[in-house]
């Protein structure tokens, strides 16, 4: 009997277990889109606290941040591309890449390439990422 009980006991547990790892893989995404809001139509310290809260979430921001890439507005697209370098992940160097290439404003793009020639300034991964990144973008201003 005692060992019966054992038994379903550890299917028991198994089962907890189980339940627990499904529930934090079907977990949402944390809505970001107050922030990104706030991001994109303030400034000064409404702004910052905006940003901060982004830089809390860390990489998981980084969906929300290339979603403004693709809005009409320029000064949008700018808080994107200025929050993308104040956080500083080398996984939106290509993103910052194409926005130097291709975005329709020129201060956009400006502003991207700034980031880009920053970074590869810098010894490592993200530094020869971007160099990379700016080597495209140069290529692609010759061939137009």
């Amino acid at each position: 009997m005692l060992r019966r009980w054992l038994v379903s006991s550890e299917i028991d547990g198994s089962a907890w277990l189980l339940a627990l790892l499904l529930t934090a893989c079907l977990e949402q995404p944390v809505d970001l889109k107050a922030s990104i809001e706030l991001l994109v139509t303030t400034h000064g310290e409404v702004q910052e606290q905006a940003l901060r809260t982004l830089a809390s979430h860390g990489r998981a921001a980084l969906p929300s941040l290339e979603a403004v890439l693709h809005r009409t507005e320029p000064s949008a697209r700018r808080s994107a591309v200025m929050a993308m370098r104040r956080l500083g992940f080398a996984e939106t160097v290509p993103l910052l890449g194409h926005v130097a290439q291709f975005d329709s404003d020129r201060t956009v793009r400006h502003e991207a390439r700034t980031v880009l020639e920053r970074w590869a300034a810098e010894k490592g991964p993200r530094g020869e990422s971007a160099k990379n990144a700016l080597f495209v973008a140069a290529a692609s201003e010759t061939t137009e």
